[in-house]
C-alpha cells in the first residue's frame, strides 16, 4: 500500500509541477510586445511561426488532457485514504482526514492554474 502511496504523491506532485511550469512559462514564449492589442489581433509573428503554432497547440492538448486526468487521479487518491481510513486504527484517522483535505486543495488549484492556462492560450 505504501508503493500505491508513493506513486500517487509522485503523480500528483508532478501533475502540480507541470501546470505551474506551464503558467510560469507561458508569458515567456509569448513575450511584452505580443500584449500589444493591435498585434494580438493582427496575429503577430510569434503567433504565425511554426515553433509558435506547435507550441500553442501543445499547451491546449497538454491542459485538455490534465482537466480529465488530475480529477481522476484525486478521486483515486481519496478512495485509498477513505479505504484506509476504513481499514486503519483510530488513532490514524485523522491523519487520513488531513490527507483529503490535502488532496482536496491540490486538485482544486491544480484545475484553476489548468483552466487559466487553457484561457491565456486561447486567445492568442
Amino acid at each position: 500500500m505504501k508503493k500505491v502511496k508513493n506513486i500517487f504523491g509522485k503523480m500528483i506532485r508532478v501533475l502540480a509541477k507541470i501546470s505551474i511550469g506551464m503558467a510560469s512559462i507561458l508569458p515567456i514564449f509569448i513575450g511584452r510586445p505580443c500584449l500589444a492589442v493591435e498585434e494580438v489581433n493582427g496575429g503577430g509573428a510569434i503567433q504565425s511561426s511554426v515553433i509558435g503554432t506547435g507550441l500553442m497547440n501543445m499547451i491546449k492538448d497538454l491542459t485538455g488532457t490534465l482537466q480529465w486526468i488530475i480529477p481522476v487521479a484525486g478521486v483515486m487518491v481519496i478512495l485509498y485514504y477513505v479505504f484506509k481510513i476504513m481499514t486503519g486504527d483510530e488513532q490514524d484517522q485523522m491523519r487520513y482526514k488531513k490527507s483529503i483535505v490535502k488532496v482536496l486543495v491540490c486538485i482544486v488549484v491544480s484545475i484553476v492554474a489548468v483552466t487559466i492556462v487553457n484561457l491565456i492560450t486561447k486567445y492568442f
